[in-house]
């Protein structure tokens, strides 16, 4: 087939010509699976897919297949669909596409012949290389520098916005062999059942009932099902002394559970409770018995308090299994659909293993395990053998069989392969021809998410990854898969001598997102100083230019030796321990990066910074930080047109999203508590409608902004941000006089305000130390409350009502305070739903309300595992022209970012920004010194274009 070249093409649209170029042939390469997968039979894409594909784009796209005569689709079918059988991947292939990871070897042929003429491939496949599995990262580093122009999408990270069980937004798995698994495993563990009750000298019909392979396909595998279920249900009751029924359990409440739970529908097995499972053992043996079994049923805490969810995800550690006591020994079966991670506990450890064979003796009634996870000691911990196809179990614990087979779907081969290929085909087309469209749509969103490598540079958030392939290519080269030798294209990685050195002042719970920024830059060298080592060292993961330090900021003399250790410092530090810092970095000459308002204290260092050649940069986080890059960047072009401003209006906020805001004032914690509370009271100054306003901290809650409009959707209020009226200088703004509007301001979910104004006139957000250190949250808040009062008599607890209704004022306002309290366990004797009275006090130098307040608010107000928050920035310019100064021309800027499972919206605005405007600095290329905030073009535009490469993309409009 001839290549096109560039060919114009007219079309008519609104009766304006408009010239289309279409950009050369694409190809589309389908390859085979690795010829040592035996049993791999699975497809990405079937005959009719490619079918569909080839008449859609018919003069735009030709496909390649390679030959396999073990693929569940014949070559004839392909050839017939229109693609072109092929021995191997021509070089002409754009994207190369898979189920399971290729060999490297054949990975390196197709670059190393593709970089001859500049060739960019995207690789799609299951490439289990996202979790830094050691024995693919060969295959990871194929694609990296000094690799040119390879992305690799990997499907399981193919994820789309999704309603979760309990009704919040998530994230779900577009195209995924889960539910596939979960059926042949089922199938399998059923056959194996019946092997395993023969060896216990029952003759069972399960024993007769094909596996799934042999059958074929889904409807053939149901039907045996359905035939061997009527065969059980036709059996004569056993007489046998002491023979019991068959109960097969099923963990687990994703795609993979529900596949086996179909199946055995299909067998007509009688379904039961979990707490039922003990009374079956004298039931009919002509019955299969099934249950599905919750997690609720076997975890418990471990001070004896029953299972809860939430608590379970925030702190596995307090928890554990009885599934070993409790459900273990009235199973014959367990089919596990639940995956584990080192954190949580195992639902059958070792040693509760033993302890039920020991309770049963030879008798125990558990004989087979089907484990559809795969994971090697995991959940299970007695399960520490793959198996195959071909060798489908091991004999384990007490003569129980056991199956771990990671390639069940391809039992089903052409219906699994159906599935996916109907599922994946949307986001091949995307990959396919979204840079010819110009266009975008969520499945861009999608596939981006998916990207590990782009162009040879590892992404976020897989930058951790980048230590494990360099430590493997300079490892010996006869020990590695495919030696990294320069004749095949590949270059052992540099030593770390000469790298930037970059100290990180600070662990919490922005850190994560900068560290990986940073990390993902081989040339420097990160260290994480922390008074909290644990923290600083779980954010290493391994990665080899990070390492930890254990530091007491109040310890001066360290400080200092840290400081003059690096090149670049950056502080997460509370803002009031910056001028400390500041000052050693002046004494070192070593630049300092902080996310924190410019304080006088910090802008009273300026010359001395100067005069040491140092740059003191402050204010590159959110707000602020993005708002001012983003503001800088409209005034920038506002300034090149020659435009004036007469309107400045700033709101930014961070927020739970709408459908975690279910709780007192509407908000929960992704950064400092305590820094909320101090700037819900700092005073204002703002113009608004050609008034200058003055507002004193203590009257900001009660003056707040009702209602913002700026998202339909988001019932907001606002308060007034500190000074605003300095901004006129900052932005470049003109006089103030020529500002009709000039305000700057923070968003809240509508009611915080009102809330908060409620703590605040109770005494819980004041900075001045109690009398008396509280010995409970009850008695936090009768002191607090007693101070609020013009007497010292410390008010009792049955008096607590009636302060409060003095101190309010109001019946609605002090109903909605007595709620929010007695939610947070403050009132006396109050009882929580959330147990936030398991909270302990803090231990305090000083017995600070705020502090209290805050480390309370921390713990009752935090994120669920699944729960997301959100960033919104929104400026509203409006211009006059020099034209036309009767012309009013508006400008708005607005950023929506939201949290995911990896980072909370405000870790990432902030970290990330912070990293990336430090990086700048590091690399010399921010020339300013002295103190500094984000307002020069060589800060903001890289930073924001940093940003933008990452999802943080701030919107204009302009009308």
């Amino acid at each position: 087939m001839i290549r096109s070249s560039i060919i114009p093409r007219l079309s008519l649209r609104n009766t304006n010509m408009t010239i289309v170029y279409r950009r050369d042939l694409t190809t589309l390469g389908l390859r085979r699976e690795d010829p040592k997968r035996v049993w791999e039979r699975r497809t990405a894409l079937t005959p009719e897919a490619i079918r569909t594909l080839l008449k859609e784009q018919k003069e735009e796209l030709q496909v390649e297949v390679e030959s396999c005569g073990r693929r569940c689709f014949s070559d004839q079918l392909y050839a017939e669909a229109g693609a072109k059988i092929v021995p191997s991947l021509s070089n002409d292939v754009d994207i190369v596409l898979g189920i399971k990871e290729p060999p490297v070897t054949d990975v390196h042929r197709l670059i190393k012949a593709g970089e001859k003429v500049g060739k960019k491939r995207k690789w799609m496949m299951f490439s289990h290389t996202h979790k830094g599995q050691a024995y693919n990262t060969p295959l990871l580093a194929s694609f990296l520098h000094p690799t040119q122009g390879q992305t690799l999408i990997d499907h399981e990270l193919l994820t789309a916005p999704s309603t979760g069980k309990d009704g919040k937004p998530s994230r779900a798995r577009v195209a995924a062999f889960g539910w596939y698994a979960g059926a042949v495993g089922a199938g399998e563990a059923l056959s194996m059942t019946g092997v395993a009750m023969l060896k216990r000298g029952i003759a069972s019909p399960l024993l007769h009932l094909p596996r799934p392979y042999a059958l074929g396909t889904l409807a053939e595998f149901k039907a045996s099902l359905r035939k061997c279920g009527e065969i059980v249900r036709d059996s004569p009751i056993s007489g046998a002394k002491g023979q019991e029924p068959i109960v097969i359990g099923v963990t687990g409440a994703g795609n993979v559970s529900n596949g086996a739970k179909d199946m055995l529908e299909e067998l007509n097995v009688e379904w039961v409770k979990a707490e039922n499972l003990a009374g079956l053992k004298d039931a009919p043996t002509n019955r299969i018995y099934a249950c599905m079994i919750p997690t609720s049923s076997y975890i418990v805490g471990k001070n004896g308090q029953p299972y809860d969810r939430t608590e379970y995800y925030q702190s596995p550690d307090q928890f554990k299994s009885t599934f070993a006591k409790n459900i273990a020994p009235f199973l014959t079966t367990i089919i596990n659909g639940v995956g584990w991670s080192s954190s949580f506990p195992r639902t059958i450890t070792n040693s509760d293993m033993s302890t039920l064979l020991s309770e049963s003796g030879d008798k125990q009634k558990l004989v087979a395990v089907q484990d559809i996870t795969c994971d090697k000691e995991g959940t299970l911990e007695f399960v520490n053998q793959f198996t195959t196809i071909d060798q489908p179990y091991y004999e384990g614990p007490g003569g129980m069989l056991i199956s771990s087979i990671d390639i069940l779907p391809t039992e089903l081969a052409a219906d699994a392969s159906a599935h996916f290929s109907s599922k994946i085909l949307p986001y091949v087309k995307r990959a396919l021809f979204a840079e010819v469209e110009g266009n975008k749509s969520a499945e861009d969103d999608t596939l981006q998410k998916a990207k590990i490598v782009e162009r040879g540079e590892l992404l976020e958030p897989h930058s951790w990854l980048l230590p494990k392939v360099e430590s493997w290519r300079s490892s010996d080269p006869s020990t590695a898969a495919v030696s990294a030798i320069s004749q095949d294209g590949f270059t052992k990685a540099s030593g770390s001598g000469g790298k930037k050195k970059i100290l990180l002042l600070g662990s919490g719970l922005v850190a994560g997102p900068a560290v990986e920024v940073f990390a993902a830059r081989a040339d420097v060298q990160l260290a994480i100083a922390s008074n909290n080592l644990p923290e600083a060292r779980a954010l290493i993961k391994g990665r080899s230019n990070i390492q930890s330090v254990s530091l007491d900021v109040g310890d001066d003399a360290a400080l200092g030796a840290t400081v003059a250790a690096s090149d670049v410092v950056v502080s997460l530090l509370p803002a009031p321990m910056h001028p400390q810092v500041a000052k050693h970095c002046i004494n070192h000459s070593k630049h300092l990066v902080t996310a924190s308002y410019v304080s006088p204290e910090m802008k009273s260092l300026d010359q001395a910074a100067k005069e040491k050649d140092v740059l003191l940069l402050g204010e590159c986080g959110l707000d602020p930080g993005i708002d001012s890059m983003a503001a800088m960047r409209i005034l920038d072009r506002v300034k090149r047109e020659g435009k004036k401003v007469t309107s400045f209006v700033s709101w930014c906020g961070g927020l739970p999203e709408p459908s975690a805001s279910d709780v007192p004032l509407r908000y929960k914690f992704s950064w400092s508590p305590k820094a909320v509370l101090t700037a819900a009271q700092n005073d204002a100054h703002y113009k608004l409608n050609d008034e200058i306003m003055t507002v004193q901290g203590h009257e900001l809650l009660s003056r707040h902004f009702p209602k913002v409009e700026l998202w339909p959707e988001l019932p907001l209020e606002g308060l007034a941000n500190r000074e605003s009226m300095p901004y006129a200088e900052k932005y470049g703004l003109g006089e103030i006089n020529g500002l009709k509007n000039l305000f700057r301001g923070t968003l809240r979910y509508q009611g915080f305000s009102k809330l908060l104004e409620s703590f605040r006139k109770l005494g819980l957000l004041r900075g001045d130390p109690l009398k008396t250190v509280p010995e409970s949250w009850e008695d936090f808040l009768l002191l607090s409350a007693s101070r609020e009062l013009e007497h010292d008599k410390l008010i009792e607890g049955s008096e607590v009502s009636g302060v409060i209704s003095n101190l309010l004022g109001n019946e609605k306002v002090e109903h909605e305070a007595l709620e929010a309290l007695q939610w947070l366990s403050l009132l006396p004797s109050a009882t929580s739903p959330s147990k936030a009275a398991s909270i302990p006090l803090p231990n305090l130098k000083s017995p600070v309300p705020v502090d209290y307040f805050a480390h309370l608010l921390s713990n009752k107000l935090s994120y669920s595992p699944g729960e997301r928050d959100t960033c919104l920035l929104h400026h509203s310019f409006t211009l006059s022209s020099p034209t036309d100064p009767t012309r009013a021309e508006t400008v708005t800027a607005s950023l929506i970012c939201y949290g995911d499972e990896n980072a909370s919206a405000m870790s990432v605005t902030v970290g990330k920004t912070l990293a990336f405007a430090s990086l700048r600095v590091l690399d010399g290329k921010v020339k300013s010194r002295g103190v500094r905030g984000p307002y020069e073009k060589e800060i903001w535009e890289g930073t924001l274009k940093s940003l933008e490469d990452v999802g943080v993309v701030v919107k204009e409009e302009w009308n």
